[in-house]
This record gives C-alpha cells, structure tokens and sequence, in this order.
C-alpha cells in the first residue's frame, strides 16, 4: 500500500525542509520550545500514567462497567477515531466536533487528560481530499486550516496530540503519502509549527509504530526527530504505538535502551497505543501468561526511563479492541475482569506500590 519512494533522513535535508540551511537552522519562534518544557521529567520514584483510548460507542453502551472499569483503573483517554481527519471535516468545511467533543466532555468531568489523536496521517482521510488532485500551494493552505481549526476548537482542553502519525516505512524512510508527495518532506515541520502556533501550551508528539526495537526503523526515526529538533521544529514528545504480538515484542533491556535514547534527544516519551495480539493454538491459560509478560515489560522499560510519563492501552476490554476478541490483546477480558497482563502491567509501572 506504500509506494517505491528511497528517502535519506539526513539532516541538511530536514533543516532545508523546515525552513534553513544546511549548516544554518532556521531561527526558533519565540515560543519554539515551549511544549518541550511542559511536562518536567518524571521523577523515577513516581510511577508512569496508564490512559486507554475510548470510543463513543463504547461510553454510550448500556454496560456501566465500561466506564466504572475505565475511570478506576485510567488516568487519561485517547479518542480511538473521533479526532481522525474523515470524522471531524467528513465534508470540505464542514467540521463536525460532536462526537469528539463528548469524549473530550467527558474527560473534563472525570478530571482525565485527553491526547489528541492524529492531526496528519496517511489513513482516515475524507474523500474529499483524495479525490481529487492538489497543487502544493493548495494542499498546504487545506492543511494549515485543518490543523489551525482542530487545534484551536480544543486549545485549553487537549493537552497534547499526536501531530504526524506514522511518517515511516518499516525500513525507515519516510512515507511516499499524500503529504509527502505533494508538499514535500517538509509537510512534518509545516505541521509541527502550524500546530504549535494554534496551541503553544500543547505538548507535540510524533507517534510512531514498529520502532522499538533497535534496527533500521528506530533510527531513521531518531534521525528524523534529532533533525527536526535541531531545526527548532517544536516536536516535544514522541510515542511509540507499541503494538505488538506474542510473536514479535521486543525484550525489556532493547526497549529500554530504545527509549533512553530519544529520551537523550530532551523529548517527552509514551507509549501510546499497547496492546498484544495473542491468538494461537496454545492454551489459554499459557498465552494470557506470555501476554501477561509482554505487558510487565513495557511498563518495566517505561517505569526505568524518567522521560516517559505514560502508557496508554489502545483500548479498555478484549471486546473492545481492533484486534478483534480472539487476539485476547488487551489488559481487560471482555468479562471485564481484570487479566494477569492487568496486574502485570500495573506493577511494572509501579513496582512500589
């Protein structure tokens, strides 16, 4: 579904992108590092958030454990798909908040932090936009207002977003999508600094998946956030998706290791959509354990790394996950009864507890 397109991520590439030269960053905006300094670093002694992402359909289900399960186990929400581009400007002009807000509404009543998820993404676009052929000059005034209209309806109330999500191929290069075919490599800057300036108080994260372990990708992604960095791009955060599978999970010390290392680039870290697939032919019982360790080492690799504040399940119950029930993928069992990966993760992100 990605096209043939070889990218290096080099650094005078990413700074011309953003607005310099090689050689000569391009000056910050007065407020360019703002978001960075939001968030102090977390004392290691103080364990990391666990937030889940929720739907509508989910919090409008006739079943209250969904919600008694979500507000005393989570500490902040992430709307599933309701801030995605086809759901908020389904029709050009036409933005439709509703069901964003009820979620954002509902986290203003319960006390809970909402991350905003995703300004710019290569998937849920409306037809509107790709149907038809933009110039670049169009392209970018259509971006510029969606992002400026977003972040501006929930300024004060959304405290951070996943700006750019998914930007890389799995060998590292950036993604040939309709952003970078038309406006260029440049669209990632353009989005941060449009985002930054319609909410400075906002904490701005790239998020990412398939980067935590230590190859090809989670370089070219290092590369990439140290070179937008170092162009004074205000990226404050990057999170990492992590979802993983019984089969494909990185150990504890790899992503450990992953996460100190952007952690030394002074960015805000999260995981921000775990979860594990764990379907298979073994017994039940043998496959809730392997889950179960999956999740102690994230939150272990989280809880060893001060910069990283939180981990965010991409969902609450098995029957609500995208995985589907038979993955068995998330910390909850469609029951609502709590699964050994629960009180895995839940003592990995606070072993003091």
């Amino acid at each position: 579904m990605f096209g043939k397109y070889a990218l290096v991520l080099t650094l005078p590439l990413l700074v011309a992108a953003a607005g310099g030269r090689p050689g000569r960053p391009a000056p910050a905006p007065a407020a360019a590092h703002v978001a960075s300094r939001i968030f102090a670093r977390r004392s290691v002694a103080t364990p990391p958030q666990l937030g889940a992402a929720v739907n509508t359909v989910m919090l409008d289900s006739a079943n209250p454990r969904y919600v008694d399960t979500l507000l005393h186990h989570y500490g902040s929400v992430t709307p599933e798909y309701e801030m995605e581009m086809s759901q908020l400007e389904p029709r050009r002009g036409a933005f439709d908040f509703t069901n964003a807000d009820r979620i954002v509404a509902f986290a203003a009543r319960h006390g809970l932090p909402v991350r905003g998820h995703t300004l710019v993404w290569d998937e849920m676009i409306p037809a509107w936009v790709t149907h038809r052929e933009w110039t670049k000059p169009q392209l970018e005034r259509m971006l510029h207002g969606y992002i400026q209209t977003v972040v501006s309806h929930y300024r004060g109330r959304v405290s951070e977003w996943d700006v750019v999500n998914e930007p890389l191929t799995t060998d590292g290069r950036l993604r040939r999508n309709l952003w970078e075919r038309v406006i260029g490599p440049g669209y990632i800057a353009l989005a941060f600094r449009w985002a930054h300036r319609a909410d400075p108080q906002a904490t701005l994260f790239l998020n990412e998946y398939g980067a935590e372990w230590q190859d090809a990708k989670e370089r070219a992604l290092h590369r990439l956030v140290g070179g937008l960095r170092a162009a004074h791009v205000p990226v404050s955060g990057v999170g990492f998706q992590a979802h993983l599978s019984l089969s494909a999970h990185p150990p504890q010390a790899e992503l450990t290791a992953v996460l100190r290392s952007f952690a030394q680039l002074g960015v805000h870290i999260e995981v921000t959509e775990l979860d594990v697939q764990a379907a298979g032919s073994a017994p039940l019982a043998q496959r809730l354990a392997a889950e179960a360790r999956i999740y102690a080492a994230v939150g272990a690799a989280c809880h060893a790394v001060a910069a990283c504040s939180r981990v965010t399940t991409w969902g609450v119950t098995d029957a609500d996950s995208w995985l589907g029930r038979n993955q068995v993928g998330l910390p909850f069992a469609a029951d609502y009864r709590a699964k050994p990966a629960w009180w895995a993760l839940r003592a990995a992100v606070n072993p003091r507890a």
